[in-house]
């Protein structure tokens, strides 16, 4: 951390001005080099004189970090933050963020990449479970209020609504998004479009987590069609993602197909695969699923297979194993079963009660090879996880699954 002086002696070597230039007639040259060396302290006086001749605001001067130290590390930081949430090393990325955010958190000033900086050290501070990232948090969303930024101000509301459902306190959460919607409404008049899709998007999110589809449903279409009316393409993806998903639990094949197809010309239009194996994942489920077409499931798992790696671990490893089963290749099914692993980062009941499946799958797969004790033991371990889960056809297919092991 530099002292008064060394700031002083820095910004008048990057301005290339000598000791009686930035001294000129106010100061003496001996007296400037009393106070770069620490050996005087300037009056106040001095010290906007030298402020001027810098070409900097005095309170710059008395700052722990200047504008530029910190300007470079919020660069620095956004950088290392757009890591990939699919990374399996994410977690170790978030904690290097907040090593480099740490020394300087407690004398930041009150300016924006300060708030950002905050911002992000709290985000991250949580992931990781670092104690200390609510006051971070306050101190970020004080700064943004401070400065009349009312769009970060509310990711920052958003941010806190979410970490009740990432502790699965589903009700609690939909209430908060929904009580910071009406502040920043009656606050502003009308939301900036892209804050209006972020709260529309979470509050569907959580109303399907919540169990209450039919408001889940209604908030995403009324999304939809708000980005279509503004032509604003910001989260069409993810609520295209939530309506194709949703449609797959309605069984309602109409409405899979637009928004699958929907997906996928978005993904041909952004000329990203990752988003178009979203897309398939969709019709996979569904296939695997509901209408039971194992081959044609398999088919175009082996596709996505071939063409993506980090993303196709998460998305198609249980549905291999589901279709592999289906297909009577117990063997085969077993291994990739064996493969899947819950994201970390998976809260939302529909995706937690997906998942769930692999251990019914595993309980079926072993009954099949003979092994009773294994296909019990996955059973009540496909039980257990479901029970708290609300009653979709995933739970009915787990509950079944374990009455007809437990009975034989």
């Amino acid at each position: 951390m530099a002292s008064l002086g060394e700031r002083i002696r820095k910004l008048r070597k990057e301005r290339g001005l000598t000791l009686q230039a930035l001294a000129g007639e106010e100061l003496t040259k001996g007296m400037l080099s009393l106070i770069e060396n620490n050996k005087a302290n300037p009056s106040m006086e001095s010290l906007a004189y030298i402020a001027e001749q810098l070409g900097v605001d005095k309170n710059e001067l008395l700052e722990d970090f200047s504008t530029g130290e910190i300007r470079k590390l919020l660069q620095e930081v956004e950088e290392l933050y757009k890591v990939d949430v699919m990374s399996k090393d994410l977690i170790k990325e978030y904690e290097s963020i907040v090593l480099k955010i740490q020394p300087y958190k407690e004398k930041l000033p009150f300016r924006y990449e300060s708030a950002r900086l905050l911002e992000i050290y709290s985000r991250c501070s949580y992931h990781a479970k670092i104690d200390g990232w609510q006051s971070s948090l306050k101190k970020a969303e004080e700064i943004y209020e401070g400065l009349h930024m009312i769009n970060q101000s509310a990711e920052i509301h958003i941010f806190r609504a979410m970490t009740s459902f990432t502790e699965h306190r589903y009700d609690e959460a939909l209430k908060m998004i929904q009580e910071s919607r009406k502040i920043f409404e009656e606050r502003a008049g009308i939301l900036d479009p892209l804050k209006k899709l972020d709260f529309d998007y979470y509050e569907s999110i959580l109303y399907s987590a919540i169990g209450d589809g039919i408001n889940a449903s209604r908030i995403m279409q009324n999304a939809i069609d708000y980005s279509k009316e503004q032509q604003i393409f910001y989260q069409i993806d993810s609520l295209y993602r939530l309506a194709g998903f949703q449609a797959v639990l309605d069984q309602d094949v109409e409405r899979k197909n637009y928004y699958c197809e929907k997906l996928r010309l978005f993904a041909n239009f952004l000329d990203d695969e990752e988003m178009e194996a979203f897309s398939d994942a969709i019709e996979v489920h569904y296939l695997n699923s509901v209408s039971y077409d194992f081959e044609k499931a398999n088919e175009i798992i082996d596709h996505n297979l071939a063409k993506h790696e980090e993303v196709t671990t998460f998305l198609f490893t249980l549905e291999k194993g589901k279709a592999l089963y289906g297909m009577g290749r117990f063997e085969e099914a077993l291994a990739w079963l064996k493969k899947h692993k819950i994201w970390e980062f998976l809260h939302h009941p529909y995706d937690l009660s997906l998942h769930y499946e692999k251990d019914a799958y595993m309980a079926l797969v072993y009954e099949e090879l003979g092994d009773h004790q294994s296909a019990v033991e996955h059973a009540k371990i496909a039980k257990e996880n479901i029970e708290p889960m609300p009653d979709l056809p995933y739970k009915k297919f787990i509950m079944n699954v374990y009455d007809e092991i437990t009975s034989k």
